[in-house]
């Protein structure tokens, strides 16, 4: 009996070849060390005048003294990774081992992004192509920044969410809103689906929970309570120009940003009216998994673009979320969706990298995420993510099986 091989064409046996797993990993993984090796040796100035100087101070102080006192301006959570990071400083430079942190971090995050495909009945492997996304190349890589856990632990948030494991979903939103206070831009979805599920008053309290025990260990070891409390203000206070982000208000930032001052009002307002409505559709939609992971990327992409004094990297969950969307279905509109997203946010780094010299580049940025915002939420009402109807249940609203299989 002949083999099943001898009756391929050379080109159908090399396609089976390139379709095989290990062959794809091995391209996956290729073309992310060559990416990453691209910034590897740059030392931004965030990393010389901020990450650096934390680092240095866990190896004079200890990782343990380093939190008798305030010493910087992220929460703890990050800087207990940096601490233990900071143990090996004897065998490679500080700033090479920041940026191994953060590609930690980018291998964390797409572990989350595949269990989210997983979630939606996709091919969890392929969230390793996180590790080519250009956005999490320079975040890692260049940057060195920990966006990656924050965003990582949000997309663990939806995914568990869409499987209905409420308590998951909130512990992970505690776990995202202690490393950065940009997790509040999932917060629109995940108020929304508690909400349509009926969940229990108590389950509330979890994501408070979680931060609070988070920042305990810095509190035991001296630093003051009332300024852990106080470290996500001060954050907020210190920015002060409309901000560098591919959104409406980078044209404020170049042409007028005293003036633009006096109108941030209008973006919180519009901001919270966005929230409003992407809570009520995410209550309406609470047992459509399609339409859930939608509205999650679409509350990632409203908040930082409606809202003023946003950073060049706040798109970061967008890219997460859009690139689950896109191994989840890969199909044009989604895919349209993925690589708009990207375009912004690559384009939101141009202020950054250039130092604001540039920033005529990130202009055509707010096409791309205005284009990505729209079509977001034509795909959330599509499945079935839509103003709710008021009407009397006997009982919160089961999850659906509508999740698809990637091709």
């Amino acid at each position: 009996m002949s083999s099943p091989d001898l009756n391929k064409s050379p080109d159908e046996i090399r396609l089976g070849v390139l379709r095989a797993w290990p062959v794809q990993l091995a391209a996956i993984l290729a073309l992310a060390f060559y990416m990453m090796s691209l910034c590897w040796w740059t030392e931004t100035h965030d990393m010389r005048d901020f990450l650096l100087p934390w680092f240095n101070h866990f190896v004079t102080a200890g990782p343990v003294g380093a939190f008798a006192h305030p010493f910087s301006n992220y929460t703890p959570p990050y800087l207990y990774l940096l601490a233990f990071v900071s143990l090996f400083h004897g065998f490679a430079g500080a700033m090479y081992l920041v940026k191994a942190l953060s590609v930690a971090g980018t291998a964390f995050a797409a572990f989350a992004v595949g269990d989210l495909v997983g979630a939606m009945g996709g091919r969890r492997r392929f969230g390793m192509l996180l590790f080519i996304l250009p956005s999490a190349v320079i975040n890692a890589a260049l940057l060195g920044q920990c966006d990656a856990f924050w965003g990582g632990a949000c997309v663990l948030a939806v995914a568990a969410m869409i499987r209905g494991s409420t308590i998951s979903s909130l512990l992970w939103c505690g776990v995202a809103f202690a490393f950065k206070a940009q997790a509040a831009f999932i917060a629109p979805f995940i108020i929304g689906a508690l909400l349509g599920r009926r969940t229990p008053p108590w389950q509330w309290a979890l994501p408070v929970l979680a931060f609070a025990a988070l920042m305990t260990p810095a509190w035991l070891a001296g630093w003051p309570a009332a300024q852990l409390a106080m470290i996500y203000p001060a954050q907020s206070a210190s920015y002060d120009f409309p901000g560098s982000l591919a959104n409406p208000w980078i044209f404020a930032t170049i042409y007028s940003p005293d003036v633009a001052k006096h109108f941030h009002w209008v973006g919180y307002a519009t901001a919270a009216a966005a929230a409003v409505g992407i809570g009520m559709m995410a209550a309406s939609a609470a047992s459509k998994p399609r339409a859930m992971l939608f509205l999650a990327l679409l509350s990632a992409l409203a908040l930082p673009f409606l809202l003023p004094k946003m950073h060049e990297r706040y798109f970061f969950l967008a890219d997460l979320l859009s690139l689950a969307a896109a191994i989840s279905w890969p199909q044009r509109r989604v895919l349209l969706v993925a690589v708009a997203t990207q375009l912004a946010s690559l384009l939101s780094l141009v202020t950054y990298l250039f130092y604001g010299s540039w920033a005529y580049l990130t202009f055509a940025g707010v096409p791309f995420a205005a284009l990505a915002l729209v079509m977001s939420f034509a795909l959330a009402r599509r499945p079935g993510g839509d103003w709710p109807r008021f009407r009397t249940s006997a009982g919160p609203p089961r999850l659906a099986s509508d999740a698809r299989t990637a091709a």
